[in-house]
């Protein structure tokens, strides 16, 4: 009869109550050992993404989790979909092909909302994230409030470099609807063009092509 052993090799103390809880790996990241991401909805309406590493002197031999980004949702999370997504440039159906793969995570929420959130690469992120603090900085917004300070109340965050982390995809969905005028603006703002822009983004959105 086949035998199992339990083992804690990690954790984090001072995580919030934990309503769903996922792991992806990021094979595009040069040491195979840090590249466990573990992902946690909390009671608090937030996301939390922790990484797993040996290496690591704050992780003491890896047995504590490093925080590594924290977002606040608006909604509680309850369940995690992992999706692998295919190469760039590839069409959806070689998700499952070979090399190196990248995941998505499908999310619902209690109050029947779907989210989705998918790696992208770093050029592409910067990319992304500068457009986004330009959007956040001259932009409009509902009875005058902060994007970006709405996603970084509450969620947690024991560091400033946790809150840049992830994008908030909701704000960046308004760069499509602009105007060629205000696009061609926002593009010279940080050194780029439209079209690069939302090259990134339809690369961002492509899990969504697998529902």
């Amino acid at each position: 009869k086949e035998k199992k052993c339990f083992e804690a090799r990690s954790q984090r103390r001072d995580a919030a109550s934990a309503f769903a809880c996922e792991m992806t790996l990021d094979e595009a990241d040069p040491n195979p050992a840090n590249g466990l991401r573990v992902f946690l909805a909390d009671a608090g309406r937030n996301l939390r993404i922790y990484s797993y590493s040996r290496q690591d002197a704050e992780s003491r031999s890896g047995t504590v989790l490093l925080p590594r980004a924290a977002f606040h949702l608006g909604a509680v999370a309850n369940h995690f979909l992992r999706l692998s997504l295919p190469p760039r440039g590839a069409p959806p159906a070689a998700a499952a092909a070979g090399g190196r793969r990248r995941h998505a995570l499908l999310y619902s929420t209690l109050d029947g909302a779907i989210g989705c959130l998918a790696q992208v690469e770093e050029a592409a992120f910067r990319r992304l994230y500068f457009l986004s603090t330009k959007m956040v900085a001259t932009m409009q917004h509902a009875a005058g409030l902060n994007p970006r300070g709405f996603r970084a109340q509450g969620s947690g965050a024991t560091a400033e470099g946790e809150l840049s982390q992830v994008i908030d995809g909701a704000l960046l969905r308004r760069f499509v609807s602009l105007g060629s005028a205000a696009q061609e603006r926002l593009a010279r703002q940080i050194g780029t063009s439209p079209q690069q822009l939302l090259a990134n983004l339809s690369e961002a959105e492509v899990a969504s092509a697998l529902l």
